[in-house]
């Protein structure tokens, strides 16, 4: 492994173990425009023949260590699927952008808020929130369980862990809050609810009070003392955050049922297969929650890079098939 940085001896081993398993060597490198979750640059997903973790200048001491730790996670359990020849990535094609987006469109025109938007945001906010999906459901999955893997391989990083949590949940939840009334309550509600899944389930795994939404985010301790026949009040039912919480609840659920944190329990090179199974098994059940399984498919990691570098034509095309125009 190339390292000029000073790094932790949990954070070492880990590097070590997956530089073993999958045959290759890790580069780190700080840089300054690095997003907060770091950035895996490596030859499954691009061309190219090095393997890159990057994390930002701003990150020190143990949060670096953990953001580096977080991605090296991921890019074992992409390996070990290349590997098994069984890696694949959710990408899009004009087909299923042209359904997404309609979909997105009609459901514009049903909701009370957006249905008397000018004709012009409605054509704009079909192929926002048919990407904001997709950024989300992309990476939400393998995030949880990287997040679980690193907790039981380094516990050494819990502290920064949480820390780094709680920072990306407060800003995760309010993303669209002060867009709520541009954004069909129907999205709004299960894009919350996907990040109410991931920290109530990290919050139960991990067991960090803080991490529990009802606890940290402010808009859900309303309903934290509330009995059943007070929840069931219409002034409930029509409160976006308590739909979210229902959501994020109904995806809860599914997590448990797949039994995460037993399937994530032991480390070893013959169950890495398994986790990445698990992780697409989460997005499949996710999407069928949300009943946008034809929004995206699946494919290989070239037809996805393929497919952000056209986006603006697929938009125009799903723009012309819709509107008869672009």
């Amino acid at each position: 492994m190339e390292n000029r940085y000073e790094i932790s001896s949990s954070l070492q081993s880990l590097l070590d173990h997956v530089e073993h398993i999958l045959d290759i060597q890790i580069n780190l490198m700080r840089k300054q425009d690095t997003p907060r979750k770091g950035l895996l640059l490596d030859a499954y997903t691009y061309e190219g023949s090095r393997t890159v973790i990057a994390f930002s200048n701003q990150q020190i001491g143990m949060l670096k260590d953990f953001v580096i730790a977080q991605n090296a996670v991921r890019l074992l359990l992409k390996g070990v699927a290349v590997k098994q020849n069984a890696y694949r990535v959710l990408t899009f094609t004009p087909e299923s952008a042209i359904h997404g987006m309609e979909q997105i469109y009609l459901d514009v025109l049903k909701d009370e808020k957006t249905r008397h938007m000018d004709f012009w945001m409605k054509k704009k906010l079909m192929f926002h929130l048919y990407l904001l999906f997709y950024g989300t459901i992309v990476d939400l999955p393998w995030m949880l369980i990287s997040h679980i893997i690193v907790s039981k391989m380094c516990p050494v990083m819990r502290n920064a862990q949480v820390y780094y949590l709680m920072k990306e949940s407060m800003r995760d939840m309010h993303g669209l809050a002060s867009f709520k009334d541009y954004v069909p309550r129907r999205y709004f509600v299960m894009h919350n609810g996907m990040f109410f899944a991931r920290d109530l389930v990290l919050g139960e795994v991990l067991s960090e009070v803080k991490l529990n939404p009802m606890i940290s985010i402010p808009e859900f301790k309303k309903f934290r003392n509330l009995d059943i026949k007070e929840m069931l009040t219409h002034r409930w039912q029509k409160n976006p955050w308590y739909q979210t919480k229902v959501v994020g609840d109904a995806m809860v659920t599914i997590i448990r049922k797949l039994q995460i944190s037993e399937r994530l329990s032991v480390q070893s090179p013959d169950s890495y297969f398994d986790m990445y199974k698990l992780g697409e098994e989460i997005t499949v059940q996710w999407m069928n929650l949300m009943h946008i399984e034809k929004y995206y498919v699946w494919g290989t990691a070239r037809e996805q890079q393929d497919a952000l570098a056209r986006q603006n034509e697929f938009e125009k095309l799903a723009r012309l098939q819709i509107f008869g125009e672009e």
